[in-house]
């Protein structure tokens, strides 16, 4: 995955050194020597250049700068001693249905107690299908372990990756902590109607149902944000199913887009209901 010199910029922070595998660095780093980096051994400077270990954030701002790139594709990210992420060399429809996801019942949280900056990614299920389903999504996505606990009727599952962490929230904007007033759809799964269709199953499998009313059959999407929902109307309406504006429901202080209309709901199913995400194959180890 590609990524500018200003979003890897926004990567720097006062915790532990955010560092990456790339082939382009690598072989950048033979038009350097030594003596062009301090504060780093000969020994460090070889491990980079024959991708034996990833190369710091510093360093690779320096190299780009230094060779007057605009964009670096990174092949993974990592800390220094911590384990490696990779990113899909593209977006695809399990990446997007993963924002969607995120933007339901997940969220990234930042924590600075003294010396410590640590960064994860948490999502909450009360189903241990959705969360073993999830743990290998994630795996197969970005080559990323789990862990997650149970409390009392629900699972936490966390993605301890300050990398990922920070890319959710500086590539894709996805809010650090609280997320209500801030969240909106990411710019990324617009780009088409499949990924529309794998964002809006993410969202909608966390924050929606479809139940009977008086008799009917219909589909809800309840949030605190309205703007959001907003944002999801926009998109349902570029794929063919067409919702009111969401109200405002007092009692649950939160908005809904809702509808009870058979040729709406049945559009809604067959085109988010039954899209079928790619099932991950990948086992983690």
């Amino acid at each position: 995955m590609k990524f500018t010199k200003e979003l890897l910029k926004s990567f720097v922070d006062s915790g532990q050194e955010v560092c990456i595998f790339s082939k382009k660095v690598s072989g950048l780093l033979s038009n350097f020597s030594r003596s062009d980096f301090d504060n780093f051994s000969i020994r460090s400077y070889y491990f980079w250049k024959n991708q034996e270990r990833p190369v710091p954030l510093s360093i690779v701002i320096e190299i780009i700068e230094k060779s007057n790139l605009k964009v670096l594709e990174i092949d993974y990210f990592s800390t220094k001693g911590g384990n490696k992420i990779k990113l899909p060399n593209k977006e695809n429809v399990s990446f997007c249905y993963f924002l969607g996801i995120i933007l339901g019942d997940g969220c990234i949280i930042h924590s600075i107690k003294g010396k410590r900056n640590s960064w994860s990614i948490q999502i909450t299920s009360n189903s241990i299908e959705k969360i073993n389903y999830l743990k290998k999504l994630i795996f197969e996505l970005f080559e990323a372990k789990t862990v997650f606990y149970h409390i009392k009727n629900y699972y936490n599952l966390h993605i301890f990756s300050k990398p990922l962490a920070m890319i959710l929230a500086n590539k894709y904007n996805i809010p650090i902590g609280l997320k209500y007033e801030k969240i909106k759809v990411p710019e990324i799964v617009k780009k088409r109607q499949d990924w529309k269709k794998g964002f809006i199953k993410g969202v909608f499998e966390c924050d929606g149902n479809i139940y009977n009313y008086r008799g009917k059959k219909s589909v809800q999407l309840r949030q605190k944000s309205k703007s959001f929902l907003i944002g999801i109307r926009e998109i349902c309406k570029d794929i063919g199913i067409f919702f009111h504006e969401p109200y405002y429901d007092k009692a649950n202080n939160s908005w809904v887009l809702w509808t009870c209309k058979k040729s709406v709901v049945d559009n809604f199913i067959k085109k988010i209901s039954d899209f079928k995400i790619e099932a991950p194959v990948t086992q983690p180890g």
